[in-house]
């Protein structure tokens, strides 16, 4: 039973949110809109810091595989904070946050690759480096989740972090 019950959905495990964020994913491959783009992102980014990195609703293991992600992955968790808070309270004010931002820009909905142009308009994200679509961006998030929360073999980490810098490697030279 969860510890607030009047005020709770029966989301009770980290588990239980992955599931949630498998069915915002469905949503996300839809349309690639910014509202299911919206859902996907919030739901990521409190899956992962408040469940998770919290251990609120999370096993300590659970807990310890997020803080084992590489530093490329943190990094994406930061992108998708960021771009989850900024949304959702119109812009990052706090001046610690504002600090240490990675996120330089959140496109409109365009097409501008390989995934855009056969799945249609998508968002893109760029932060540190990287340029990433929605559909690339939403299959990695969903891969690091599968990782932290059923666990596995560490080389499936690897493989990627080493999947991410290869996307770091084909951006243009600014």
């Amino acid at each position: 039973m969860s510890e607030n019950a009047p005020t709770r959905l029966a989301l009770d495990t980290a588990e239980d949110m992955f599931e949630k964020l498998k069915w915002d994913e469905q949503q996300l491959v839809e349309s690639w809109g910014v509202y299911p783009t919206f859902n996907f992102i919030v739901t990521a980014h409190h899956l992962y810091f408040d469940w998770i990195i919290k251990g609120r609703g999370a096993k300590p293991e659970q807990t310890e595989r997020a803080r084992r992600l590489p530093p490329n992955g943190k990094l994406l968790f930061q992108a998708i904070t960021e771009v989850s808070n900024g949304t959702k309270h119109w812009k990052l004010t706090r001046k610690d946050v504002l600090e240490h931002q990675v996120v330089t820009d959140v496109s409109k909905p365009e097409v501008s690759d390989y995934d855009s142009y056969f799945f249609g308009e998508m968002i893109y994200l760029s932060y540190n480096g990287y340029r990433l679509s929605m559909s690339a961006a939403s299959a990695l998030i969903m891969r690091y989740f599968e990782w932290i929360i059923y666990g596995g073999d560490e080389a499936a980490l690897d493989d990627l972090s080493v999947a991410m810098l290869g996307m770091q490697a084909d951006l243009p030279a600014s």
